[in-house]
């Protein structure tokens, strides 16, 4: 029944433009004896004076975004504020959307169109942004433009009313999308009774973009849906802290930035089932067979890679899962004499290792990304399988 309602009001909306094109002009001139035309005409006329009029109102306002945008005040304001953001719960991704929103629909547009990108339409992230943009308003630009353009100077309360109404829409979109659509990886009787935390709780500085919570992974899949946070066990989560604190002491200017982190059974039969077009006995190839689990599975393992402040990530010669002898640490120093690699990827690869390593993970053969707090077999032993 619902189904079949929305369907013929689809159907319906493809019409109602083209009837009122037809129908408005049709009604003046057949009911109320108007001249359509000649009303068109002076209509257009009185808008061309009203465009000349706001032209210096809007140019003003654009140049102001535009210096602002490159001046690098926007990424200053975000590396300021993204560890207290971490904390109570507002994504830092969203930060630039929030202050752009108030100056420019076209700038918040394009910041918006690059989080749905991003992280997915369905992401925690995107939805976020969008209910931002839909319940904030332009402030800045219509009191300059629409302000200008008949003259009123005094603006009077109508600047501290926009913004109030701004940020009541802002931290509004922020509780109420984390209130309908936040998930975590697991249950929160699990997270207290295996002692998981999540990582950013320990250090906010460390950035984290769940890559299985986007579609920008090998399988081209949201596998972990609105999930936006990363968890550990509580020594694994301290030994990645270590690291970050390590990072900040010999390059001040770069991040760690976590893709992966526990990943309960579940999902990793969600990644197993992904790929059932390849035999079982190649798809070790590309994940673990979650019947034996990963080092994942147990909350001691993670996926990294260096950033700058700004979330701009380093180059490593490869992206995440990438499933070539171009991504294995064993063969950085062959790859780098026949100019598969440059120096400057193996440094970043070494920077990330050395911190990573002086924590206590160890790395494996084939991911320059992935880092284990623990052998498979210690491991085992100190812990047991995240199931959901």
């Amino acid at each position: 029944m619902i189904d079949s309602i929305v369907v013929n009001i689809n159907e319906f909306s493809k019409y109602i433009i083209p009837f009122l094109l037809v129908g408005i002009p049709f009604y003046g001139l057949v009911f109320k004896k108007i001249k359509v035309y000649e009303s068109f005409v002076e209509g257009a006329k009185d808008g061309f004076t009203i465009a000349v009029r706001i032209i210096p109102y809007l140019v003003a306002i654009l140049v102001a975004i535009g210096m602002f945008r490159a001046s690098g005040a926007l990424d200053l304001i975000l590396n300021f504020l993204s560890p207290i953001l971490t904390m109570i719960g507002f994504p830092p991704e969203n930060l630039p959307l929030a202050l752009m929103r108030p100056l420019s629909g076209s700038g918040s547009l394009g910041l918006l169109t690059d989080l749905i990108n991003q992280h997915g339409a369905n992401s925690l992230i995107a939805k976020i942004g969008a209910t931002m943009f839909g319940s904030t308003e332009t402030t800045f630009y219509v009191l300059a433009v629409y302000f200008g353009s008949v003259g009123i100077r005094k603006t009077r309360h109508a600047l501290a009313a926009g913004l109030i109404a701004d940020a009541v829409g802002i931290i509004s979109a922020v509780f109420i999308c984390q209130l309908l659509y936040s998930q975590q990886i697991t249950s929160s009787e699990t997270i207290i009774g295996d002692d998981i935390v999540n990582i950013q709780e320990l250090d906010p500085t460390i950035f984290v973009n769940l890559k299985y919570s986007s579609k920008d992974n090998f399988l081209k899949q949201d596998i972990y849906g609105n999930i936006d946070k990363c968890y550990l066990r509580r020594e694994p989560a301290e030994m990645l802290s270590i690291a970050s604190k390590t990072l900040k002491k010999y390059h001040p200017e770069l991040r760690l930035l976590v893709y992966d982190g526990l990943r309960t059974r579940s999902v990793q039969q969600k990644l197993w089932d992904a790929l059932d077009t390849i035999h079982e006995t190649e798809r070790t190839q590309f994940v673990a067979d979650p019947k034996k689990g990963s080092i994942h599975n147990y909350g001691a393992a993670v996926d990294l890679i260096l950033a700058y402040e700004d979330g701009s990530q380093l180059d490593m010669g490869t992206g995440y899962d990438h499933f070539s002898e171009l991504a294995f640490p064993i063969n950085e120093d062959s790859l780098l004499a026949i100019g598969r690699l440059d120096k400057n990827q193996v440094k970043n690869r070494r920077i990330l290792r050395k911190v990573m390593t002086e924590a206590g993970f160890h790395t494996i053969m084939a991911e320059w990304w992935h880092f284990n707090a623990f052998s498979y077999h210690d491991t085992k032993n100190r812990y047991k399988i995240v199931e959901k």
